[in-house]
């Protein structure tokens, strides 16, 4: 979908009806089951992630043919270990990018984006600074695992070194030499400074979903997804599934209070109660109660993750959004 840089993405599409087919077409009906369905459904992992990047991946194919709507799995510059050099602002343009190209190309109208782990980040950034008329195609889009990488730092061996890494790291931004890679000790990874204070400073560029914010900084970091779904032109509906034995959260936090505060921000603060308020519920949370950070083990997570998100995809699809 990209010549330079050289990107690709995989897209899987509902099988044709077995009616439509016949040997003298067969050769010619692959081709075109491509763009058979104008409903896309993209899927972005977290760090290190590529194509097929959680277990529920199958189950989501099945649901978006069910429905109508091909999956898409995109290698961004960010895949793999691609992120330990990028940065939110290039992930969304590339996804801009591969949007533009499914329109022009693959006769796509309407999308859903579902974000795993730092996918999540991905699509908080994608909405607030996509390009608008691309954005308001995004008719869906589903955060599994909106987690602080910040928070999760403090679970991570050597981490008591980590603000010692910080103070490194902010020193080569200071220099302008943000592009100069960290000590080995400092993560996983290799990693920029300016990457590696996206995701761990307070306030970085990565930071959406820490539980020591306030209310009114979570919703100025969140807030956006609101005004994007009350738009008229956009229609916007948001699921914020949150796992309840996710091993990426300090045991400190309090997985319902933070899920919550979140749903409660991307809102502009309308918790969908009474009174005289006319505010639309954009964003609703789903709290997995048996499930870890990619849904792998509690029994009927996966599922009850992708049923949720097959019912915003369908009412995408089967009704206007007032």
């Amino acid at each position: 979908y990209s010549a330079s840089p050289s990107l690709i993405a995989f897209e899987s599409s509902p099988p044709l009806p077995s009616s439509s087919q016949s040997p003298s077409s067969s050769s010619s009906s692959s081709s075109q089951s491509l763009s058979q369905t104008n409903n896309k459904c993209i899927l972005l992992g977290g760090l290190s992630d590529g194509p097929i990047p959680t277990p529920y991946t199958k189950l989501l194919e099945t649901k978006c043919h069910t429905l109508g709507y091909s999956l898409v799995q995109p290698v961004l510059s960010s895949s793999y270990l691609g992120f330990g050099h990028g940065s939110l602002e290039r992930d969304t343009e590339e996804l801009v990018t591969l949007m533009d190209y499914l329109v022009c190309h693959h006769s796509a109208e309407r999308f859903a984006l579902v974000g795993h782990s730092t996918g999540c980040q991905n699509s908080i950034h994608f909405l607030k600074c996509g390009r608008r008329d691309v954005v308001d195609r995004m008719k869906v889009v589903a955060l599994q695992a909106p987690v602080s990488d910040r928070e999760s730092l403090t679970l991570s061996p050597g981490s008591n070194q980590s603000a010692e890494h910080l103070t490194h790291a902010k020193s080569l931004l200071s220099q302008n030499k943000g592009n100069e890679m960290m000590p080995r000790t400092a993560f996983w990874a290799p990693i920029t400074a300016s990457r590696y204070v996206s995701l761990f400073d307070i306030g970085g560029s990565d930071d959406y979903f820490s539980s020591d914010f306030t209310n009114d900084e979570l919703a100025k970091r969140l807030g956006h997804v609101g005004d994007v779904g009350r738009r008229e032109s956009s229609g916007l509906r948001l699921l914020a599934a949150f796992s309840k034995k996710d091993e990426y959260v300090p045991e400190s936090v309090e997985r319902d209070v933070l899920l919550e505060r979140l749903v409660l921000a991307m809102n502009n603060g309308f918790d969908g109660g009474g009174g005289e308020s006319t505010a639309v519920v954009v964003a609703r949370g789903l709290m997995l109660e048996n499930g870890n950070h990619n849904l792998s083990k509690g029994e009927g997570d996966k599922e009850e993750f992708v049923e949720a998100v097959g019912k915003l995809m369908e009412l995408a699809t089967t009704s206007d959004v007032q």
